[in-house]
């Protein structure tokens, strides 16, 4: 009887969860850095997210003007010369959550890959959205950007 009560337990404590601790956000490839989470590109006027479909920003006439709404007043500084300025919207969907931002460069298909993917403990409810803004280097004239979620 002992035994058995002893394997019941054992049973029992090996069905819970592990102990899941949230990991630290990265970024790879080309991306330099990352924007404060605050950033958030919204058109007022037509009511949408800028960075539903991602966006790339590459003047600071349009850094200005996309960050007006939230964040005009504090912007960080991006020497637009040297660097462009990517963003694509994540919803956050699981607890413990951390991305990884990654910017691929294909020079024989002319292309820039950015992929941004949610590493998490468990699934839960959506939650806040994520802009993901990293600046990247200049990307040259005639690239395509592709923006990849993985969530």
């Amino acid at each position: 009887m002992k035994k058995l009560l002893l394997l019941s337990l054992i049973g029992l404590n090996a069905c819970q969860e592990p102990v899941c601790e949230k990991g630290i956000d990265q970024t790879t490839g080309l991306a330099i850095r990352v924007l404060d989470r605050q950033y958030f590109a919204y058109d007022q006027e037509q009511g949408e997210d800028l960075t539903r479909n991602g966006l790339m920003i590459s003047s600071r006439d349009q850094y200005e003007n996309v960050f007006s709404q939230c964040c005009g007043n504090r912007l960080e500084n991006i020497d637009f010369t040297q660097y462009d300025l990517l963003g694509l919207t994540t919803v956050n969907r699981g607890s413990n959550s951390h991305y990884i931002r990654d910017v691929k460069r294909d020079d024989t298909n002319k292309k820039i890959t950015y992929t941004v993917s949610e590493a998490y403990c468990t699934r839960s409810s959506p939650v806040e959205g994520h802009s993901n803004f990293v600046v990247v280097p200049k990307i040259p004239a005639g690239y395509q950007v592709d923006y990849v979620r993985n969530q």
